[in-house]
């Protein structure tokens, strides 16, 4: 027989093949393996869920659903469209919300963060200064700054006094600037002896604010990963045995609903301000349909939200995101 109908059988393959990647995709990051290639599935559970339910639809289209054998691979996409779907319907709005918003007039201490990994290959410096200018931000942390950054970015330190300008190579350097007074750095390498981070205790009206400014890197095939999770579970190990309010903020290189985050902020105790109000991808100026939030501030229950905003590009590969909060009375 000639026609459609040779085609339609033809092509039939690429859709138990869209079905099986599907499952693979949906499953793997919930091993809680430190391989990279299952790991990094995680991210893209929205595109996930979109590409799956287009192939479904053009699949019903094309073929009988009545056949057992169709059913079963329809079924097989519903089953790996509600496990993506599972992981991101939390932080869509009008979900539960963590972090509570600050009333109007209500007493506490302003904080604003501004977060960008600038990427350190991108050149806009201008850009990047208008955005810092555009936030008006109390504390700024910026990753991936080597010391044309750190040059590029030499006029704001006037208007933010207290700093801690760690410029590295390849992907590592940690910039920090404050208008609230700085109590003190520690300059830390938690898991790898190239990665830094910073824990810093700043002062706000009186009280001692601690921040954990980190960036990990991410599951890929030229790090080494057995110790990628290593970080997250020593701040958070650390959290628990102190009081003071406390922020951990930066590019985590790891989406909030990764069994990961969700472990180390349960054990930290930390809320996260994107649940019930959206995802938020900050990850992802140079590709929209490649997106996804990466970058992050986790904090203690003695804030209140005031916003959060995804600023626009700045050369970088990842958007700026302002986060403002108010630290209530003690």
């Amino acid at each position: 027989m000639k026609g459609p109908l040779p085609m339609l059988a033809m092509i039939e393959p690429v859709f138990g093949l869209i079905g099986a990647w599907g499952l693979f995709a949906a499953i793997a990051p919930k091993l809680r393996t430190e391989i990279w290639w299952m790991r990094v599935w995680v991210y893209g559970r929205l595109q996930t869920c979109l590409i799956l339910t287009a192939a479904a639809a053009i699949y019903m289209a094309l073929y009988p659903v009545g056949e057992l054998g169709n059913a079963s691979l329809l079924m097989a996409y519903a089953v790996a469209f509600l496990i993506c779907a599972a992981d991101i319907l939390p932080y869509l709005p009008g979900r539960k919300r963590e972090l509570r918003r600050a009333k109007a007039g209500a007493p506490g201490t302003p904080l604003s963060v501004l977060l960008l990994n600038v990427l350190q290959e991108n050149e806009d410096h201008t850009a990047v200064l208008a955005r810092i200018r555009d936030s008006n931000a109390d504390i700024l942390f910026l990753s991936e700054t080597n010391a044309r950054w750190r040059e590029a970015l030499s006029d704001i330190e006037d208007e933010y006094p207290h700093t801690y300008l760690l410029d590295k190579e390849d992907h590592n350097g940690l910039l920090f600037y404050s208008r609230y007074p700085v109590r003190e750095v520690q300059e830390r390498y938690f898991c790898q002896e190239h990665v830094p981070s910073l824990t810093i205790d700043v002062e706000m009206d009186g009280r001692e604010v601690r921040l954990y400014c980190i960036h990990p890197r991410p599951p890929r095939p030229r790090d080494a990963t057995q110790h990628l999770d290593d970080e997250l579970m020593i701040v958070a190990d650390e959290l628990r045995e102190q009081d003071r309010p406390s922020l951990v903020i930066g590019d985590f290189n790891e989406v909030g609903w990764s069994w990961m985050v969700r472990e180390f902020k349960q054990h930290a105790g930390l809320c996260d301000p994107k649940r019930g109000r959206g995802l938020y991808n900050s990850y992802g100026a140079k590709n929209p349909f490649l997106a996804w939030p990466l970058d992050h501030a986790f904090v203690t229950g003695e804030f209140d939200l005031v916003t959060i905003r995804r600023l626009r590009p700045c050369g970088s590969d990842h958007y700026p995101m302002l986060y403002g909060f108010q630290l209530r009375p003690a």
